[in-house]
């Protein structure tokens, strides 16, 4: 279309435009144009915007000279001087990499001067004597400054009054208008949930700064006073509504009336519309009435703005599995701008609310000042820019707006200010403003050295008209509809209909609808005074038992019974199985008369595919049982349903996958007894009868006797699907001679067990030859080095410390801080502070992020509350409720020190355990000398520091810049290592976890494939099938009777290679999420003993020895005394040498093997004792194994390299939040 085309006020807009544009050029100052050339070669080196990023997010970090002199010389070093730079600063970079470790304190305050100069354009200083002679410099231009406090992260209530002490003395500062503030800045740890309380505070808080900007008024050049002006900023998603309410319900107070104060909505959200007409509507109402007065209120503002957190609420929606807040096009969020734009600008609105337009793109302005023009508005619109950006475009409209003879003008910039020792708090500014400037479709990007009808001037224009045309179209639905009170499922969702695994979102509890839904739940479920027990009977397989049987109460754990408050009746009754109860199950289960066994997969998929839709319908009756018997908070257990549910889509769908993707027929092992643990009563119950059920074995499921009710609603989820009360029993017990005949019953097959360590070895003692898959304690540590990000870490410290009041197996049990950061009193004030800002009681209290322990604390728990070591002391001291004895505060301990009881003992508990490190090294090695190894954590941005922590750090689930809770189905399977994990060690959520409680078959020849690296084993096995083709009967180069064997091994050997390869020698992430790396790997188990037996065929020895060596063990064999067959001729001939290579080969007793098996030490110790049948392995070695919890491997050696590589690796998850600020540096695509 021609311009000419073009309605008129777009023909006068694009003109003005181009007029604006032209005398903007004319305006660049030398600096500017110095400044435009080199952004100009930053965007001809994208790369560069890595470099920089990284360079001015760690620079910052640690205090200590070297440290950082060393960062920024590795930087350079790694990513490359910034081609960008100017000519004299490339060199001068170049010399400091030689030279700027000499003299590392010279060195460092260079770097940290440069790096403050540089940015001073975009952030000004907030020291008085320099902020105060800009404000001024600024006020004669006629331009109005709108200040924005950059500080540390407020994390704690502490913090945000300081804040807001803060914001108080700004607008007492006479030579300060208008102030920026956010909600989140004077209200620590806003939590969605509790909406009204949080509300509240926010109210109160707001209402303390508007009576001082009423109590400290500007002089205006029309003569009169008026109030300061505060401007509520708008931060993500997460905070709109309740920024809204709180701007309107303070407002609405009698006492600010006449006050005017200012709101920012973000277009490139679609609701903000909906937003903006709920604001004017309410405005007109304030104007009108002056609220609750007979006298007319002031008007208030909005400042409308494009939205600078995208790329952050991309990396939340991709993690949570929602769907992104934003529009998907820029050209969208534009319309949506110009569509609010219009509709504040129409005279009846902008009566009510003045308007702000935050832009530096000129075709915006010059549409506003169009509009504005042609619509008669000369009052309450201002343009509004930020502070050094594109200063020739503000200098340009400052020139237009000057008012007269008046140098007044209705131009505002937007104003970043931090001191000094502040300046690490403007970091995540400043990413913000380098994506902004150099994104491809902003018109900042192009505005450095721009030029009427160039391309891009063209591309711009183009955009405008695209958007313009648009603004009448577009959606203001929200794109976030979750609504979980009227949700329905489809019959066809999962992995049942679709053949990639997703996994299940959590509650968004930021929606209103879902937060009415927590509300429904919590009248339905919380007890009182008139609660009618529900009672569960005891069933044995499909008959009720009708005799007399004990009865175990539950007690909400928030309400305890008082003498000041009437008692709460109990919430449930459990029938209890007796020992005779108990025996009738396991005859059932392993007779099976609803014959479960024979089912096929694809049956038992679709009914735990109805199992999961029920689950999912249930959620908020899961959510309130678990409140109610648990004391589990809302926030704890949603995702919790989540976990539960993608174990039962995933463990069908991953048996289906191994079926199609190798040569295996799965069939049931048989009888599984599932104990899981309280702490998790949901997920993990779920996970380990969905696996048993999934492979065809009957279950016998035993809850944890302080959840017995949770485990029946769970149950009820399968026998609804369709699944037999046969094949699924529930057995509650109490701890005693009826457990004790369960688990230790011959006729169960296998034990799927969750809980502490001490209880899993009992497990064993009773039954030292059970097949257990066992996930025990752990005593997980974060260590955070010099190079972390502070307040990120305290961040995540505070949910991995105190989530469920401490109470999950993954939580950080040790806080591990490089001397340096132990010794920062900053950083243990912000910590102590947001720690004992956590708020604490009734888990129907929404506010609250921890409620009470499940029950009094435990004999370790109650030591590690009430005593202090040599040298240790309470930097915060534990506390518990006068009112309920299960009500803890949490508690933080100083200064624990190695081999202490604090360090060496898990707690299940709100106690964090504070201890010093020398160096990385050093905090390595204090984490390892636990004897757990289940979750560990590392807050560093180096990834040099990174490296060696992955590489020495012993845990089965590690994570990196992020929080060390809530590991996801198959994202990050869990599980541990050492005395974390007693079994086999499969993780939980894995490709690999139910397939370990299958029989399996081989049917047909071991998947093979092409292989990338050539290898002695491939070469020895390939020699061997040469030699096999040219054996003849009357010239056999192997002996006939063991030409099968050879055959079978050298094809089981070409697939371990080939599965080693493709599954295990690398790192997978089946997700891909923007900003966090999901890692999942294999690590040899370390000194494997091959045992041998007089049964055992010539295959069986070989390829187990061969996996061993392909998995990279160290490998030994042990043969018993006097062993002399045709497998022992063979290793000892020229070819069994070859094979073993340098594999040990030792003969012993079965005796001196189980004292052997004994060590602890970690170089003669052996880590995996390998037999090749169940038969063979003696009681004795059963009983060694039992007293470490050691695994003994026995199952039958496979020729499928897929399933034998198992037996000789551990599984490792790795997940990273590698994202800054949403910022995804060198990722970015």
């Amino acid at each position: 279309m021609k311009k000419t085309d073009l309605p008129e006020i777009l023909q006068t807009t694009l003109a003005l435009a181009e007029k604006w544009q032209n005398r903007a050029n004319t305006l660049r100052t030398k600096d500017e144009l110095k400044q435009q050339q080199m952004m100009r070669r930053l965007l001809n080196h994208p790369s560069d915007k890595t470099v920089v990023m990284h360079l001015v997010d760690q620079s910052f970090r640690s205090g200590n000279p070297s440290r950082v002199v060393d960062q920024f010389r590795y930087l350079l070093q790694h990513h490359g001087i910034p081609r960008f730079f100017p000519q004299v600063e490339q060199w001068l970079l170049k010399i400091f990499l030689h030279l700027g470790n000499l003299v590392p304190q010279i060195s460092h305050s260079q770097i940290l001067r440069k790096i403050r100069e540089d940015t001073r354009r975009t952030i000004l200083p907030e020291e008085p004597e320099i902020l105060n002679a800009h404000l001024k410099k600024r006020q004669a231009e006629g331009v109005q400054v709108n200040l924005n406090h950059l500080g540390e992260a407020v994390l704690g209530n502490a913090e945000a009054l300081n804040r807001l002490k803060l914001y108080g003395d700004s607008l007492r500062n006479p030579e300060i208008h208008t102030i920026s503030i956010k909600i989140s800045n004077i209200v620590a740890q806003l939590h969605p949930l509790g909406f009204e309380n949080e509300l509240d505070l926010i109210c109160e808080r707001l209402s303390e700064l508007y009576r001082i900007a009423q109590e400290n008024p500007v002089l205006h050049s029309d003569g009169t006073r008026r109030a300061k002006f505060v401007n509520l900023d708008m931060e993500s998603y997460h905070d709109l509504d309740l920024t809204m309410d709180a701007f309107m319900r303070t407002l609405d107070q009698p006492e600010f009336k006449n006050l005017q104060a200012g709101i920012v909505l973000q277009a490139y959200l679609p609701d903000s519309f909906l937003r903006q007409q709920k604001l004017v509507k309410w405005a007109k109402k304030r104007i009108q009435n002056g609220g609750t007065s007979d006298a007319g209120g002031s008007p208030v503002k909005m400042r409308l703005v494009k939205g600078a957190n995208l790329v952050m609420e991309a990396v939340e929606a991709e993690v949570f599995g929602w769907p992104l807040t934003v529009f998907d096009s820029k050209i969208e969020t534009d319309a949506n701008f110009k569509r609010m734009l219009e509709f504040g600008l129409q005279p009846e609105n902008i009566a009510a609310v003045h308007f702000g337009l935050a832009s530096h793109n000129l075709f915006d302005l010059a549409y506003t000042h169009v509009l504005a023009e042609e619509r008669g508005i000369t009052e309450g619109l201002v343009f509004e820019m930020l502070e050094g950006m594109a200063d020739h475009v503000r200098r340009t409209l400052q020139e237009e707006k000057r008012k007269g003879e008046s140098k007044e003008t209705n131009l505002l910039l937007y104003t970043p200010v931090t001191s000094q020792d502040q300046f690490i708090s403007a970091i995540a500014y400043l990413v913000r403003r380098l994506d902004e400037n150099t994104s491809a479709d902003n018109f900042l990007r192009h505005s450095f050295d721009i030029r009427v009808d160039s391309t891009a001037w063209k591309f711009l224009e183009k955009q405008f008209l695209a958007a313009w045309n648009l603004k009448d179209k577009i959606s203001s639905e929200p794109r976030r509809q979750q609504n979980r009170d009227k949700e329905v499922f489809a019959e066809n969702i999962g992995t049942l209909a679709d053949p990639i695994f997703r996994n299940e979102p959590d509650t968004d509890w930021v929606l209103p609808e879902n937060q009415k839904w927590a509300k429904k739940i919590r009248k339905k479920w919380q007890p009182n005074e008139n609660t009618k027990v529900r009672k569960i009977p005891l069933v044995i397989g499909n008959t009720e038992v009708k005799a007399k049987r004990k009865q175990l109460l539950f007690f909400d754990p928030s309400q305890p019974s008082t003498p000041d408050a009437a008692d709460i009746p109990a919430v449930y009754s459990v029938a209890l199985a007796t020992k005779t109860d108990v025996n009738k199950a396991v005859k059932i289960a392993k007779d099976d008369p609803s014959k479960w066994r024979q089912t096929t997969l694809l049956e038992r998929h679709k009914m735990l595919s109805g199992a999961a839709i029920n689950m999912r319908k249930k959620r908020g009756d899961l959510i309130g049982v678990a409140a109610a018997v648990c004391g589990k908070t809302f926030y704890e257990t949603d995702p919790e349903i989540s976990e539960a549910i993608d174990f039962i889509e995933y463990y069908p769908h991953s048996l289906s996958l191994l079926e199609k993707q190798s040569s295996l027929k799965l069939s049931a092992l048989g009888v599984v007894l599932v104990i899981p643990p309280w702490n998790f009563p949901l997920a993990i119950p779920t996970g380990g009868v969905a696996a048993a059920l999934a492979c065809g074995n009957t279950v016998l499921f035993k809850p944890s006797p302080l959840a017995f009710p949770l485990g029946e609603e769970i149950a009820q989820c399968f026998w609804d699907a369709g699944i037999p009360r046969e094949a699924l029993q529930l057995v509650c017990c109490e701890d005693g001679e009826p457990i004790q005949t369960l688990s230790g019953h011959p006729d169960v097959d296998a034990i799927i067990f969750t809980g502490g360590t001490q209880t899993a070895l009992k497990l064993l003692e009773k039954r030292p030859d059970a097949e257990l898959s066992a996930e025990t304690g752990g005593k997980n540590a974060t260590i955070v080095t010099a190079m972390a990000d502070r307040d990120q870490t305290i961040e995540h410290v505070l949910h991995s410390a105190f989530s469920h009041s401490g109470q999950k197996c993954s939580a950080t049990s040790l806080l591990v801080l490089e001397r340096e950061v132990y010794e920062d009193e900053t950083f243990r004030k912000q910590l102590l502070d947001a720690i004992e800002t956590l708020k604490v009681g009734s888990v129907w209290n929404f506010s609250n992020k921890m409620g009470p322990l499940i029950r009094q604390p435990l004999a370790d728990l109650r030591k590690g509350l009430e005593t202090l070591d040599t040298g240790e002391s309470w930097a915060l001291a534990p506390k518990s409720a006068e009112t309920n004895p299960k009500l803890w505060h949490p508690a933080v301990k100083w200064g624990v020190r190695r081999g202490s009881f604090s360090h060496q003992t898990e707690f299940f508990g709100p106690l964090l355990s504070v201890m010093r490190a020398e160096s990385l090294e050093d905090a390595i090695e204090i984490v390892n000398d636990t004897p757990y190894g289940l979750t560990s954590g590392l807050e560093s941005l180096d990834p040099r520091e990174q490296k060696i922590w992955m590489e020495k750090i012993e845990a089965g689930n590690l994570y990196i810049n992020r929080v060390t809770t809530g590991a996801v189905v198959l994202r990050q399977s869990f599980g541990g290592m050492g005395l974390s994990a007693i079994g086999a060690g499969i993780k939980a959520g894995s490709p690999n976890y139910a397939v370990q409680f299958c029989k399996i078959e081989e049917s047909e020849a071991p998947t093979q494939g092409p292989l990338r690296e050539e290898s002695r084993l491939h070469y020895l096995a390939r020699n061997w099938q040469n030699q096999l083709s040219l054996s003849t009967d009357s010239t056999p180069n192997f002996p006939l009777e063991i030409r099968n064997e050879l055959q079978k091994t050298i094809q089981a050997i070409y697939s371990c290679l080939f599965q080693y390869e493709k599954e295990f020698s690398g790192e997978q992430d089946f997700f891909r999420l923007r900003g966090q790396d999901n890692l999942f790997r294999y690590l040899p188990v370390g000194n494997v003993t091959v045992r041998l037996h007089a049964d055992d065929s010539l295959f069986e020895t070989l390829i187990r020895i061969a996996a061993a060596r392909i998995a990279k063990c160290k490998v030994e064999v042990s043969m018993p005394q006097d062993f002399k067959n045709s497998v022992s001729k063979f290793l000892s001939g020229t070819e069994g040498k070859r094979l073993c290579d340098s594999v040990i080969i030792c003969t012993e007793t079965d005796e001196e093997l189980a004292e052997r098996f004994l060590i602890t030490n970690k170089t003669a110790k052996i880590d995996r004792l390998r037999y090749a049948h169940p038969d063979r392995v003696p009681q004795t070695i059963h009983q060694a194994a039992a007293k470490l919890g050691k695994h003994v491997s026995r199952h039958v050696p496979l020729a499928e390299g897929r399933i034998e590589m198992l037996r000789y690796l551990r599984e490792q998850s790795i997940s990273i939040d590698y994202h800054r600020y949403g910022n995804l540096g060198e990722r970015e695509v």
